[in-house]
């Protein structure tokens, strides 16, 4: 029988849970119990822990039945990456930090667990590719599939002084832009208090300082005119009611001759499926003169401002 030995920090929410496999990708924070130390547990020489946990409270959704399953039973069991930002306990990069390892805030990616879920163990976990090698994985979530082959090849292409991510999410992409563009202030929006906070909380564990998370609707962003050379979006545009009214606002914050990139999927089970002639419609529509590419289960649109 396990004791509980600490707690979890982060901002996961039922809303902010209903596709966990973006979620797996949120840092969050154990908090142990008083008297216990963080050395009893985690060493410089690991840097997966199997973590022992509540598990979550909710039901499996329909579309990602077997990923929730994994963590709604009755015992939840993740495989996390230690990881904090410069100067925390261990970096980014994977360098240990022995006074980290002793004194630092213990930041975690991977756990699957909700805020203030209690954690029973954590054990080193050495062999990571030990499973994979055994042919036991997760069922594949399409939208990261299609994330994980597209982004590369979007992410070089995002730059300026002032760049916005609408529809951020856990700000997963908006950090990779944040890092790749260390002399810019980037900055990430999206509708949801729980999503902006918990990408706030990925930001500060690693470190990131040139990000700035807010929340906001997509059809009035908090920024004056002509604000951004760039803005971006990645599988958003799809959940907008009214998509001709957010392009008009995201054609509003962009400076004279700024870019907006969109990234929108293929053959998705919700919203509008339109194909690369459409958005071209819709984009001229609002004012953008842009190109469409159909890619790997995704159109990519690139639009400029004139």
């Amino acid at each position: 029988m396990f004791e509980e030995i600490g707690a979890v920090l982060n901002h996961a929410e039922p809303e902010s849970l209903q596709h966990l496999a973006l979620f797996k990708d949120s840092i969050s924070q154990i908090l142990l119990r008083k008297g216990e130390e963080p050395s009893d547990y985690f060493s410089p020489e690991y840097s997966h822990y199997i973590v022992v946990h509540t598990p979550l409270d909710m039901e499996p959704s329909v579309q990602n039945h077997e990923w929730s399953r994994r963590f709604s039973s009755r015992c939840g069991v993740s495989i996390v990456e230690r990881i904090t930002g410069r100067g925390g306990s261990r970096s980014a990069n994977g360098d240990g930090n022995e006074d980290g390892d002793r004194d630092g805030p213990i930041y975690v990616r991977g756990l699957m667990a909700a805020k203030g879920s209690k954690v029973y163990a954590i054990l080193p976990y050495t062999h990571i590719d030990l499973a994979a090698s055994k042919g036991a994985s997760f069922p594949e979530f399409r939208p990261v599939s299609t994330r994980n082959r597209i982004w590369p090849e979007i992410l070089p292409e995002i730059a300026g002084d002032k760049i916005l991510d609408v529809g951020c999410g856990f700000g997963r992409l908006t950090l990779d832009v944040a890092e790749q563009n260390q002399g810019s202030q980037v900055f990430g929006i999206d509708v949801y208090d729980p999503l902006t906070a918990q990408a706030r909380m990925n930001a500060d564990a690693l470190g990131i300082r040139n990000v700035d998370f807010r929340t906001a609707s997509a059809y009035a962003l908090p920024f004056e005119a002509g604000s951004f050379e760039t803005v971006y979006s990645f599988f958003m545009l799809h959940h907008l009611e009214d998509i001709p009214k957010g392009l008009s606002e995201i054609r509003r914050v962009l400076a004279c001759g700024g870019r907006y990139l969109a990234a929108e999927p293929l053959g998705h089970h919700h919203g509008p499926n339109y194909s690369g002639g459409e958005w071209l419609g819709i984009f001229e529509e609002a004012g953008l003169s842009a190109e469409a590419e159909e890619k790997e289960g995704a159109v990519i649109i690139r639009a400029r401002k004139g």
